[in-house]
């Protein structure tokens, strides 16, 4: 792990424990637990329209966040290495597709056997692949003063066409519910290959109703992973202590989370079309993480948080082998006969959720003792 930026790492793996493993725990915990009902929302999203972020919610802009911050680290390496500009455009261009067709698997969209019914854009690794095809450029071509431009213009491009773009069949025109902009773009862009669109026996198609959104929220996208290369670039940076780097993240963070509430006044935080105000909140709380971890991590040197190095270095691949993988059908063969010795089922699923978890962590920590990664 020689060269790698250690709290980055410990961050990715924070994210994924979170998904691949403590969001189903903490599910059955709250229900055998009593009075712990009200945590229970946390580790679901909510529905439509919601601009109360919940636990669950921060997980995605987390990932994208990450992907960015390793940008700095990872080109630095190449140039020293001696890459050619032109190798440089290759492996931008190499991780997108890769990224892009792992989207589509995960989603399982790859061999779809009608073609009008393939969503063509559904997937996080898809917005990963977006958010880090232009954050690169703009690494590779733009100094960190003109890339903090490009992300406030993108935050304000994507508001100023949800407030006054309005289409004929009214959608638009200021309207952040079912017929926001967003939708409109993506059901009439993508038509059929849609993420709402269920095609009938002939052959028509209708939409459900709005969810989350791909094409227009891309430009936000871009803006979550840029932040997390920002953040990189602050990190990188050879000028300033580690307290100093340290308050810069707290306080950037702060400002980010500060001014994305605000705005929110006026454009809601919602998740599901990724709104501007939802780019800054999740940003900022990201900042803040990363620069609490940073802190303990690369600044105080604590090991208390290795054990979330092996999620962290193999952030992708559990991710990936998660959807086309059942791990579940493991557990159930080691557990389902003790299923009789429960009286209330909460408490076998919770045992069955901690199996699940020792089985995916004793994975990825072999691997990270074999020094097996996926790399994109």
């Amino acid at each position: 792990m020689e060269g790698r930026l250690k709290s980055l790492d410990v961050l990715r793996g924070l994210n994924m424990f979170f998904l691949t493993v403590f969001t189903a725990w903490m599910i059955e915990f709250c229900h055998v637990v009593p009075g712990l009902d009200w945590l229970q929302p946390q580790w679901h999203h909510p529905p439509f329209g919601t601009t109360t972020l919940t636990l669950h919610d921060w997980i995605m802009p987390l990932f994208l966040f990450c992907s960015g911050t390793a940008i700095p680290f990872a080109f630095s390496k190449y140039k020293a290495m001696g890459h050619s500009r032109g190798q440089m455009y290759w492996r931008i261009f190499r991780r997108v597709t890769v990224l892009w067709v792992m989207g589509m698997i995960c989603q399982g969209n790859l061999l779809k056997y009608d073609f009008a019914q393939l969503k063509w854009f559904s997937n996080t690794l898809q917005a990963i692949a977006v958010g880090y095809a232009f954050s690169a450029l703009f690494f590779l071509h733009f100094k960190p003063r003109t890339q903090i431009g490009i992300a406030a213009g993108l935050l304000l491009a994507y508001w100023a066409l949800m407030m006054f773009v309005r289409t004929s069949d009214g959608f638009g025109g200021g309207d952040f519910g079912q017929h926001n902009l967003c939708e409109w773009v993506d059901r009439t862009v993508l038509g059929s290959h849609c993420d709402h669109a269920v095609l009938s026996e002939d052959g028509t198609y209708t939409f459900k109703k709005a969810g989350y959104t791909w094409l227009l929220s891309s430009l936000n996208f871009i803006v979550t992973v840029m932040t997390g290369m920002l953040a990189g670039e602050l990190l990188k940076e050879k000028r300033g202590t580690c307290q100093q780097k340290t308050a810069m993240l707290l306080v950037l963070g702060v400002a980010m989370y500060a001014v994305g509430k605000l705005w929110g006044l006026q454009m809601p935080v919602n998740k599901h079309i990724w709104s501007s105000t939802m780019t800054l909140v999740t940003s900022g709380i990201s900042f803040i993480l990363l620069g609490i971890i940073y802190w303990i991590v690369d600044g105080r040197h604590w090991k208390g948080l290795d054990w979330l190095l092996p999620f962290g270095l193999n952030a992708i691949f559990i991710y990936f082998i998660g959807y086309i993988c059942d791990f579940y059908t493991v557990t159930d063969r080691l557990t389902r006969g003790l299923e009789p010795y429960f009286s209330d089922p909460h408490w076998f699923r919770l045992l069955r959720c901690t199996v699940h978890g020792l089985l995916v962590y004793g994975l990825l920590y072999l691997m990270m003792k074999k020094r097996i990664f996926l790399k994109v």
